[in-house]
């Protein structure tokens, strides 16, 4: 029998595979592991300091930025001054980026969606949702028990 253990251990597996999935529809664009990793973060808040990257990534600032000018050469990131403190240095995704993300990583998830219809029944989605859900809330508490 699976322990709870296995189970969180699958979720997690899980996730990377997913994110390797996209790691590849992004590859076709010729970017590297690192490169993809700061456009994660990107993605995930945007616009971000340099340190608030190399921080996110576990690099060091001036490794970012060597990523951060390659991505920026690339017309996929851009730098802008803070207006009110112009020792600050934002850092975000162009439209450009925003339209090879849509063409890419949207058209996967729609391809990987698609493909995963009519593979699971009501039933099993939902015993899935509750699983996961509860698993959720004992992390949350976890968390909360930590505050």
């Amino acid at each position: 029998m699976d322990s709870v253990r296995d189970l969180v251990a699958d979720i997690g597996r899980l996730q990377k595979l997913r994110l390797a999935l996209t790691f590849k529809a992004l590859q076709r664009e010729n970017m590297t592991g690192p490169q993809l990793f700061i456009l994660r973060e990107l993605f995930i808040n945007e616009p971000r300091k340099l340190g608030d990257l190399a921080q996110a990534v576990h690099l060091s600032n001036s490794t970012v930025s060597g990523i951060v000018d390659r991505l920026e050469r690339d017309g996929l990131v851009e730098r802008r001054r803070d207006e009110q403190d112009r020792r600050v240095v934002w850092i975000n995704t162009t439209n450009f980026c925003q339209q090879m993300k849509k063409a890419n990583v949207e058209g996967l998830n729609r391809e990987f969606y698609e493909g995963l219809e009519g593979t699971f029944s009501p039933e099993q989605i939902a015993i899935c949702k509750e699983v996961i859900n509860t698993l959720i809330k004992h992390i949350e508490g976890k968390l909360e028990g930590l505050e």
